[in-house]
């Protein structure tokens, strides 16, 4: 793959601000940026670089040429006027094949940048161009992208619009029918690049975005110093974010929890990119560490090969989010280590009949298969009528097993934990963080006394049982002062202690 550097440009805001060497010479952490970018894309296996230069630039031409005895470059020297009319000289070099297009000046991360081409060049990416964006709005200029879900670019504006959430980063990726669409503008009078991109979409090109967390345009004095500052974050740490229809009732408290971990990690100085589930399947990038509250079955088998393939450290594991849609595997595993558990049997949703003599009314009926999408899939049964009602409406949904637990009477006890001896905490349960207001059928809680030490020892070993860092659930304190587990879950929202649980959280991705 080829790649091309915009590199013609005066750096005139530079240059009034006491800057005086080109721009492209200008060193970012002791590496002038053409040879930073030169150097990624040597990294990215470029075929040949093609770099324009204007005629005034002694100085950095004699720096290229020594540059070209150990880099696939090409050099053009021209005057142009902007960076439509050098990417135009630049084209009769690029319309053979796949390219890579970025003005000098724009500063990413190199780990970013790699996965954007790694997604460009897939097999399976069919577009004609995909156009790096970021939501980090740092320009005096900024060219706003509007796209939908997919990430396919629907429009470009020179000021903020409803919708349009992205601005354009300053590097393109494009096939070859990009340069019919740029020989078309020129020959049209068209000057600006913003020009340009709007014709690719306005011609009826498939034309997508790829979103950077930051990128930064090195445009005046005090930019140097952000550009320096943000590579100096080192490699990325990704966060994914839950489905929505995992948490039904949940959504903003799901999203608080995962942000104020995001900001908690930023503020000790590491660089975040957080992904939805479905963005980071069609957007992977793969790094050392990950947190994900994803449970999409293809978002945990994804990680489950980045882990085998590179040794990432995923947390939750993708092992522990699969251990924890299998409920009766949990019960199964509380038992084993003598840890209080409603008693349990697993049912065919196909064949109710004959597995009703095995259950015991009132009980619990769960789907087993997956975690909780809707009210219907914990559901409170009293009766055989009820049972087959529910199990019918299973097996209508596709999901062919169910658990039978039964009904433990008592004070209902929600608790959350990360890893072991780093954060542990309980509460009674409060109607306002209910999912569906079932724990009102345990009754009032009676403040039956118990020992704090024995739930948190059998909750840390059921987290330990089940391979979860971060964990919560519900226990039952029974009139005897016994404790069950009823339920674990990972990466729940965390209540009304996200404040205290988000800094032990930081601690664990950054120190597991």
């Amino acid at each position: 793959m080829k790649f091309a550097i915009i590199a013609a440009g005066e750096g005139s805001r530079l240059a009034l601000e006491g800057i005086g060497i080109p721009k492209p010479l200008v060193k970012i952490n002791g590496i002038p940026l053409i040879e930073r970018a030169i150097q990624i894309f040597d990294i990215c296996e470029a075929s040949e670089i093609i770099i324009i230069i204007n005629h005034s630039s002694k100085e950095l031409k004699e720096r290229l040429i020594e540059l070209s005895k150990y880099y696939p470059i090409k050099l053009l020297i021209e005057d142009t006027k902007g960076s439509m009319e050098s990417f135009s000289k630049l084209a009769p070099y690029l319309k053979d094949d796949k390219f890579c297009l970025t003005t000098v000046d724009a500063i990413y991360n190199e780990v970013e940048f790699a996965a954007y081409i790694a997604n460009f060049v897939a097999e399976k990416n069919e577009s004609d161009a995909l156009m790096a964006v970021t939501n980090y709005i740092d320009d005096e200029k900024p060219l706003y992208i509007s796209a939908d879900e997919k990430m396919n670019i629907t429009g470009y504006y020179d000021k903020e619009e409803p919708g349009a959430d992205f601005i354009s980063g300053g590097i393109y990726c494009m096939t070859p029918k990009c340069i019919d669409i740029l020989n078309k503008c020129v020959k049209e009078g068209k000057l600006r690049m913003r020009e340009f991109q709007r014709e690719l979409v306005n011609n009826g090109l498939k034309i997508k975005a790829h979103l950077f967390n930051k990128i930064i345009d090195v445009d005046h004095a005090t930019d140097i110093k952000k550009a320096e500052i943000f590579l100096r974050m080192g490699d990325p740490i990704i966060g994914i974010s839950r489905s929505t229809k995992f948490s039904p009732n949940r959504e903003s408290a799901d999203f608080n929890i995962f942000n104020k971990v995001k900001k908690e990690l930023e503020n000790r100085g590491h660089y975040v990119i957080t992904y939805s589930e479905e963005r980071y399947i069609n957007q992977p990038i793969i790094v050392e560490t990950i947190f994900s509250m994803g449970r999409e079955k293809i978002t945990v088998e994804s990680l489950e090969l980045i882990q085998e393939k590179v040794g990432a450290r995923i947390i939750n594991s993708p092992k522990a989010v699969k251990n924890n849609s299998d409920r009766y595997l949990l019960y199964k595993y509380l038992n084993k280590k003598n840890i209080g558990s409603p008693k349990s049997v697993l049912i065919d949703t196909s064949i109710p009949e004959e597995q009703q003599a095995h259950i015991e009314y009132p009980c619990w009926i769960k789907r087993n298969d997956s975690h909780t999408e809707q009210k219907e899939d914990v559901s409170f049964v009293t009766s055989p009528k009820q049972l087959e009602t529910i199990l019918s409406s299973f097996k209508k949904r596709g999901i062919n097993k169910a658990i039978a637990c039964e009904h433990i009477s008592g004070d209902l006890v929600k608790f959350y934990g990360v890893g072991t001896h780093r954060f542990f905490t309980w509460y009674y349960p409060e109607k306002e963080s209910s999912k569906f207001g079932q724990e009102s059928i345990n009754g009032k809680n009676q403040g039956i006394s118990f020992d704090e030490k024995v739930l948190r020892k059998q909750c840390e070993q059921a987290a330990i049982e089940m391979q979860l860092d971060i964990y919560g659930g519900d226990a039952i304190v029974t009139s005897d002062n016994q404790i069950y587990i009823i339920d674990l879950n990972d990466w729940p929202s965390f209540g009304k202690c996200q404040n205290e649980a988000a800094p032990a959280i930081a601690d664990l991705i950054l120190n597991q």
